[in-house]
């Protein structure tokens, strides 16, 4: 037998047999909720019910608030940003490609950001004709996709 010769992996099988079908997990505990009287709830149910009345207290509370409600109208509210609401610019597409992360893992497409990346970089120089027409292409499709999804 090898465990005879080997005693670290005899130890080691000693202590996963000893785990049990728990391995390196801890048993489920349970938390008991006290009850009005100070007493500890016993069963599942007398937890739920202890639940149930805690949060029928908070959700349906008729007391006004401890505090003046007219006090909020002395915040400076934060100033809007009415622009946030329009679809983005094919411009804003392609500088959120560029800024993408490199090394990530693939969403549900199995396409990475480095994929993306690499077919919208553009030439610096496109002076051959249609140097940079692929890269369009793909950030204009990305941005129509994009505008019927913001859209509607």
């Amino acid at each position: 037998m090898g465990y005879q010769m080997d005693l670290i992996k005899a130890w080691k099988a000693m202590r996963t047999l000893g785990k049990g079908l728990q391995h390196h997990h801890s048993p489920c505990r349970t938390i008991w909720m006290r009850k009005l009287d100070g007493s500890k709830a016993l069963t599942d149910e007398e937890n739920a019910e202890i639940f149930c009345a805690h949060f029928h207290n908070i959700f349906n509370n008729q007391h006004p608030l401890p505090c003046d409600i007219t006090a909020l109208d002395l915040i400076t509210p934060h100033p809007a940003y009415p622009h946030l609401a329009n679809p983005p610019t094919a411009d804003e597409v392609r500088a959120a490609l560029r800024r993408m992360a490199n090394g990530k893992a693939p969403g549900p497409s199995g396409t990475t950001s480095d994929a993306l990346k690499s077919m919208t970089w553009t030439e610096p120089d496109p002076e051959e004709a249609g140097a940079n027409d692929d890269a369009e292409f793909l950030v204009g499709t990305i941005h129509t996709m994009l505008d019927e999804f913001w859209t509607g």
